[in-house]
């Protein structure tokens, strides 16, 4: 078989497995180089810069000048199963470096977020990228 019959069945093969979901993925950056990124299930969504920094299932995030600010429902047992009964918050403060080397706040409840922003000075937090909490497909 020549070189380029064998380089064309491999790229079919890998297209064909791309376009059936296997390798499937997303992101939304949130802000600079901060995004919600997903690999093959939605259950994954979780929150990165250039590592981790808030593990799945962050459903809802946003930030300000000086901060970033997450929703997070975590998984059961680390399982693709979403709890949606705990929901953590967490504030990032943000950094111009390449992985996060400022302080993360969180998992925090409702109340203790509430709390860390009137001490942070952080006024009406918003959480413009919002994501489904019900993913039945």
């Amino acid at each position: 078989m020549r070189r380029t019959t064998k380089f064309i069945i491999f790229f079919l093969t890998i297209l064909t497995i791309k376009s059936c979901g296997l390798f499937d993925s997303g992101s939304d950056t949130v802000i600079d180089d901060y995004e919600v990124t997903w690999i093959d299930l939605h259950e994954q969504r979780a929150l990165y810069k250039g590592e981790q920094i808030v593990p799945p299932y962050v459903f809802a995030a946003g930030h300000n000048e000086k901060y970033l600010f997450a929703k997070q429902h975590p998984l059961l047992n680390n399982d693709d199963i979403i709890d949606l009964n705990i929901t953590n918050y967490y504030i990032i403060e943000r950094t111009s470096e390449i992985f996060q080397d400022k302080i993360t706040y969180g998992p925090i409840n409702e109340l203790e977020f509430r709390e860390l922003c009137k001490k942070l000075e952080i006024k009406n937090p918003e959480f413009d990228l919002t994501y489904p909490t019900n993913l039945k497909w």
